[in-house]
């Protein structure tokens, strides 16, 4: 572990020349001896070497490139050219939509252009990584389409990346947006929405957004900087926003409100937090430039759906009273591709077996879970046995203690073949409460249910209480 230098002496050091290769450094570099100017000497060749990046948190750093202006992109994430719905999970994209609408529930994808399409002009000549724009361009406007296509309201955010805002749209060493990105993009999601047909029905609040807390950001790709080359660019600064119900009078303030009709999920781009210099204020622009009351659901570390999970499995989640509008904010990296993703959310979006009908049931305690204990949570033999065959079911599973996080979920069929899940919710997204749908894969098809099983991949503290049932 190589220990961070203080920003202040790191600074000192750049004026020094800290060692590093420049690439057209003449015939001083030819001999071996190490040159650099100003701040380029805080990097080091240690960046390029693949084996930082292979433990921890480097594996999302892969790898950290040098910009003009103190700016670090990751080639992987920040300067790539594909994105998209796989072909295969398209349909199930748009089941999920249609069960939305089904349930009277309008989605809009606020989705997140990359780094290097906002700030490719922070590129240096010859270290693109492959990054072609004309490409990255195209394809985004393909997965915006795709999306429409689906079934969503998907806002125009490729204006963003033809004209970015006068401000920075990221922060220069940081994978989140500033408070400019966050009202830019909000700005594009309401024009959008208020073109809508649904919109006229929404309750209408309004909001103001004054002038907050400075915001700090060290950065994630300085970090990487700092663990690989010893060295940082040092923290930037720039203001905060907050967003303020507008009242008649103070008293209007407190008046009983309805439950918000619109929800906002998503990843840490678009969660609140309680320290006000921690987060971005999308919920609040969202706010302000649609006049409605917004519920927040995102939550940093939750992944492209742990949000949504999180909501459609809380107490606020009414399956018998939706809401109007759901807006999934989405980092455009992130594809949509995992079918354990639909399998868990459209059950959820129903209800579960709340609205739906049981077919078979099972209540186990069990004492405190061992790594690969095999537990038959639902069994379907002997003379009572169903025939289950080509059914559409779900599983919905309770689990008493909601630190269970991590476990293995097999059905096994009478036909030899067993489907194995990895259920492994992080740790922002509660526990407790799963679903899953029946595979509908094709060695499952014309096969009966035979049991079902459970495999703690890691330990629990005490005695377990799980309740499963099989619904239709």
């Amino acid at each position: 572990m190589k220990t961070p230098l203080p920003f202040g002496f790191a600074a000192l050091l750049s004026l020094f020349c800290l060692p590093a290769f420049a690439a057209d450094a003449g015939p001083a570099a030819a001999k071996g001896t190490p040159t650099c100017t100003g701040l380029d000497c805080l990097i080091c060749p240690a960046l390029k070497d693949p084996q930082n990046y292979t433990e921890g948190r480097m594996k999302l750093m892969r790898e950290i490139v040098p910009g003009k202006d103190r700016w670090l992109f990751r080639s992987e994430v920040d300067l790539t050219n594909d994105f998209g719905i796989p072909a295969s999970m398209r349909s199930e994209y748009a089941r999920l939509m249609a069960t939305f609408a089904r349930q009277g529930t309008h989605v809009v994808m606020a989705i997140q252009p990359t780094r290097g399409l906002m700030h490719r002009d922070k590129l240096r000549p010859g270290e693109h990584m492959g990054f072609d724009y004309a490409r990255a361009n195209r394809n985004l406007g393909d997965y915006l389409q795709q999306m429409r296509a689906g079934g969503a309201v998907v806002p125009d955010v490729m204006q963003l990346v033809a004209k970015p805002p006068a401000g920075e749209y990221f922060f220069r060493r940081d994978h989140h947006w500033t408070p400019t990105g966050a009202q830019a993009t909000a700005q594009v999601v309401a024009d959008e929405v208020r073109r809508q047909p649904f919109y006229a029905g929404l309750t209408k609040k309004h909001y103001r957004t004054e002038p907050g807390v400075v915001v700090p950001k060290d950065g994630t790709m300085n970090l990487g900087l700092t663990y690989i080359c010893g060295n940082n660019f040092g923290m930037q600064y720039v203001r905060g926003y907050q967003t303020v119900p507008v009242a008649d009078s103070a008293d209007a303030l407190f008046d009983e409100a309805p439950d918000p009709e619109v929800i906002l999920v998503g990843d840490s781009n678009a969660a609140a937090r309680e320290d006000e210099s921690k987060q971005f204020n999308f919920d609040g622009y969202l706010k302000q430039y649609l006049d409605v009351d917004i519920l927040n659901f995102a939550l940093p570390g939750a992944g492209q759906d742990g949000s949504l999970l999180e909501y459609l499995l809380s107490d606020s989640y009414k399956p018998a009273a939706p809401p109007k509008v759901v807006i999934w904010e989405l980092p455009a990296n992130y594809q949509l591709e995992s079918p354990q993703m639909y399998r868990q959310l459209v059950p959820a979006i129903k209800g579960g077996c709340a609205t739906s009908k049981t077919l078979l049931s099972n209540r186990l305690d069990h004492p405190a879970l061992k790594v690969s204990d095999r537990i038959e949570l639902l069994s379907n033999a002997g003379e009572s046995r169903s025939d289950l065959k080509g059914s559409a079911g779900f599983l919905d599973i309770k689990i008493s203690d909601k630190n269970v996080k991590d476990f293995y979920l097999i059905v096994y069929y009478d036909n030899g073949q067993r489907d194995k899940i990895w259920f492994r919710r992080e740790a922002a997204v509660t526990g407790g409460q799963y679903y899953l749908e029946l595979s509908k894969a094709k060695e499952f098809q014309g096969a009966n249910l035979l049991s079902v099983f459970m495999e703690p991949t890691k330990p629990s503290s005490g005695a377990t209480q799980v309740d499963t049932k099989l619904c239709l």
